[in-house]
C-alpha cells in the first residue's frame, strides 16, 4: 500500500473527528479568505454556498489587492507555513487562522485571535485528508451542516475506491493507445473548485498537466482539443446537469475523447465537493500506480515556501 493510499483511507475517520471538534465554530462574513493551492480552493467551494465570503489567493492579495490595513481576515494554510499567506499578516489588525498545525507560524502569530485546527493528522503526500477537513471546517463556520456529506462519504467509500480502480484502468489503457494531448477535469458551481483541486493534486501525483475548469468554460473553446484527450466530468446533478448531457453527447459524436464521469446524486449540490474530491483522490492514486510513479514531490516539497526576497 502506498503512503498516499494510506492517507486517503483515513479520510472518513479524520472527517468525523474534525466535525466533532469544530462544531460550534463561527466564521465571519464579508471578509477576505486567503490561502494558496488547496486552502484557496476550499474557500472558493464555500463561496458558492450562498455565503458572502471573499476568497483570494494569498499571493494576489499581497501583490495586487491589499490597500492598507483592514480589521479582520481568515487566513487558511494547512501547514501554517505557506510563505504568501504569512506575508499577508501585515495587512490585518487580527486574523482567524485555519491550519492543521496548532504550533505553526500562522497559528502562533501575534495577529492571530483564534486558531481553528483541522485535526487531519500528519499528511506527507498531496492534500487529501486536509482538504476534506478544510471543507468541513468552513461548512461548520459558515453555518452549513456537512453531516449528511460525511455520512455519504463513509457509506460509499468502498464503492468510490472500486470505481476509481476501473477508471484508472480506462485512462491508462486509453493513454497507452492514443497520443494523449489533453487532460481535463470539469465541474461547475462549488465543483469548479473541486475541478481545480483535482487538477492540482492529479498533476502533483501523476506528473501530467491536468487542467481544471467549469463545464461551460470548456465548452467555449477547449472542447476543440477533445480528440485524444481525457475529460473527467464531475456531475453533482446541479443546475448545469442538462448542459453536461449536451456536452457529453457532442464529445461522443465529434471526437474520440475518453469521458470519465464521477457522480454524486444523493447529496445537495453544495455538499457534493465532499464526495467528489475523494473519488478524485482514489483515481489519482491508482493512476499513479499504473504509471509506476512512487514519489509525490520531486521538484518541490509538500510545504511551498519562497524567499522573502521575492516578497
Amino acid at each position: 500500500m502506498t503512503p498516499l493510499l494510506e492517507e486517503i483511507l483515513k479520510i472518513p475517520d479524520k472527517a468525523e473527528l474534525c466535525y466533532e471538534k469544530n462544531r460550534g465554530t463561527k466564521l465571519p462574513l464579508n471578509v477576505s479568505y486567503l490561502g494558496m493551492g488547496a486552502s484557496y480552493n476550499a474557500a472558493v467551494a464555500l463561496s458558492y454556498c450562498e455565503n458572502k465570503i471573499l476568497p483570494c489567493t494569498s499571493s494576489e492579495y499581497h501583490y495586487y489587492i491589499a490597500k492598507g490595513v483592514s480589521s479582520l481576515a481568515v487566513l487558511i494554510s494547512q501547514s501554517g507555513e505557506s510563505s504568501e499567506t504569512l506575508w499577508n499578516l501585515e495587512y490585518f489588525d487580527h486574523i482567524i487562522a485555519i491550519t492543521n498545525h496548532s504550533e505553526s507560524s500562522l497559528a502562533k502569530s501575534h495577529k492571530t485571535q483564534t486558531t481553528i485546527e483541522l485535526h487531519a493528522g500528519e499528511e506527507q503526500s498531496s492534500s487529501t485528508k486536509t482538504y476534506v477537513n478544510t471543507l468541513i471546517t468552513l461548512y461548520l463556520g459558515l453555518g452549513v451542516d456537512p453531516k449528511k456529506g460525511i455520512v455519504q462519504l463513509r457509506a460509499n467509500f468502498s464503492s468510490f475506491q472500486q470505481e476509481a480502480m476501473q477508471h484508472a484502468q480506462e485512462i491508462s489503457d486509453y493513454s497507452n493507445s492514443n497520443q494523449t494531448k489533453g487532460l481535463y477535469i470539469l465541474g461547475s458551481g462549488p465543483n469548479s473548485a473541486t475541478a481545480n483541486q483535482g487538477a492540482l493534486t492529479m498533476s502533483e501525483v501523476t506528473k501530467l498537466a491536468w487542467l481544471g475548469m467549469p463545464v461551460a468554460q470548456y465548452d467555449h473553446g477547449p472542447k476543440e482539443t477533445a480528440d485524444n484527450s481525457v475529460v473527467i466530468i464531475l456531475n453533482s446533478s446541479g443546475r448545469d446537469r442538462k448542459r453536461i448531457e449536451v456536452l457529453k453527447q457532442n464529445l461522443k459524436k465529434h471526437s474520440n475523447a475518453l469521458i470519465v464521469e464521477l457522480v454524486e446524486t444523493q447529496l445537495v449540490e453544495p455538499l457534493s465537493p465532499l464526495t467528489l474530491i475523494v473519488q478524485l483522490n482514489f483515481l489519482m492514486n491508482y493512476l499513479a500506480d499504473y504509471m509506476q510513479i512512487k514519489d509525490t514531490f520531486r521538484i518541490g516539497s509538500k510545504v511551498t515556501t519562497v524567499p522573502d526576497s521575492v516578497k
